[in-house]
């Protein structure tokens, strides 16, 4: 039976076989909102000297470097997380057995949220105040532009706290997601800026009541009440004039029919009007606050929501987030592409799981879905 393999890195070194033997638990936590974690459990070995591996063995220190690379049954290894060791925490027990160390880990977030500081971008876009954010670290950065400048004659962007703080309020208002993730291949860390990839090419197909089933289970919601759009309006103090936002999304269906679409059409047989909110704090510059009832609004429709957990010995792969999916076997209905934002892969007792959340903004078929992709098979 083809089983999962993993390798662990402390400090660019691999851990000792020594150590590798006593690890029983292995997490990592990835997400589109939040920094990706890990987490490891190993059993408490007492030497004759009275000490504990690996709890003194001073390998795990505060801020070594931890890499995690992981492969599926049947697939190939992959860089999974990068980062540094944040907590060490022992259990113990009457019952030797029963007694073990976590080892916890977070990806270079944590040395971004470490200090609290006042800085300014005079003449700087969101997207160019982040590069230069991440670029102190010597990270390396992808991210998509941003529409306004802030001009230092007319409002200049100030910071007033973390670095990780500040790069994640600067995506929220573009409608952004902001995450730091290694290359699967090479596990050089990159530094992620831009709007959620709702469309492009999907990872391998995810099937429940099919023939090529490979979902251990799953959960569908459909949220049919909204708000469905964010509006807004503030004043420019320069031209003294009253700016406004509409909330136009930009992101297209990924199914047949729009959730907001059906939402204000149930809402028009009522008294109610729109399934619509408010921005609060709006920026008062006209190209930020487009932008900023846009990305809310792109955000509030994706209503359609699938939380699962892979088969992994039948997946052959690793199911990413911050990317698309195609889950068939569902229906018409719920069938189509979503967009993967967390996912939780746990290893323990040698058996491989991956519990996921997924969101679309539409039911029902494009028509237009590359449904048949397979790890190990075609272009998957």
């Amino acid at each position: 039976m083809t089983v999962a393999r993993y390798k662990v890195l402390v400090d660019g070194k691999p851990l000792a076989d020594s150590l590798l033997d006593l690890l029983t638990r292995l997490e990592v936590r990835e997400s589109d909102s939040d920094a990706t974690v890990a987490a490891l459990r190993f059993v408490l070995g007492q030497l004759r000297t009275g000490e504990f591996s690996p709890l003194d063995d001073d390998v795990f220190h505060p801020l070594a470097v931890l890499t995690v690379a992981l492969a599926a049954p049947g697939g190939e290894l992959e860089h999974l997380f990068s980062g540094y060791v944040t907590h060490v925490r022992p259990h113990f027990e009457s019952l030797p057995a029963a007694c073990y160390v976590e080892v916890l880990a977070m990806d270079a977030a944590v040395l971004l949220d470490a200090e609290e500081r006042t800085a300014s971008y005079p003449d700087a876009t969101d997207a160019e105040a982040a590069e230069d954010t991440f670029g102190r670290y010597g990270i390396a950065f992808s991210g998509e532009s941003t529409p306004a400048r802030h001009e230092e004659r007319r409002q200049l962007l100030v910071q007033r706290g973390t670095d990780w703080d500040f790069v994640r309020h600067l995506a929220r208002r573009n409608g952004f997601c902001c995450y730091l993730e290694p290359d699967s291949r090479s596990g050089k860390v990159m530094a992620y800026f831009r709007r959620r990839a709702l469309g492009g090419s999907p990872q391998a197909d995810l099937a429940a009541r099919h023939e090529d089933f490979n979902l251990a289970w799953l959960d569908l919601q459909l949220v049919g009440t909204g708000p469905v759009r964010w509006t807004g309006a503030a004043i420019d103090p320069l031209a003294k004039r009253v700016l406004r936002t509409e909330g136009n999304p930009a992101s297209k269906p990924m199914g047949k029919e729009a959730v907001a679409d059906q939402v204000e059409e149930g809402l028009s047989s009522t008294r109610a009007q729109a399934a619509s909110r408010l921005l609060r704090e709006p920026p008062p510059m006209d190209a930020a606050l487009q932008s900023a009832g846009t990305g809310a609004t792109d955000a509030s429709r994706l209503a359609v929501e699938a939380r699962g957990e892979v088969d992994c010995g039948r997946y052959q792969g690793l199911l990413r987030a911050r990317r698309p999916v195609l889950i068939k076997g569902v229906g018409r209905t719920f069938a189509g592409a979503y967009y993967v934002r967390t996912v939780r892969t746990l290893l323990e007792g040698g058996v491989l799981t991956q519990a996921f959340v997924a969101l679309r903004n539409a039911t029902g078929f494009t028509g237009r879905e590359p449904f048949g992709r397979r790890y190990g098979k075609g272009d998957a």
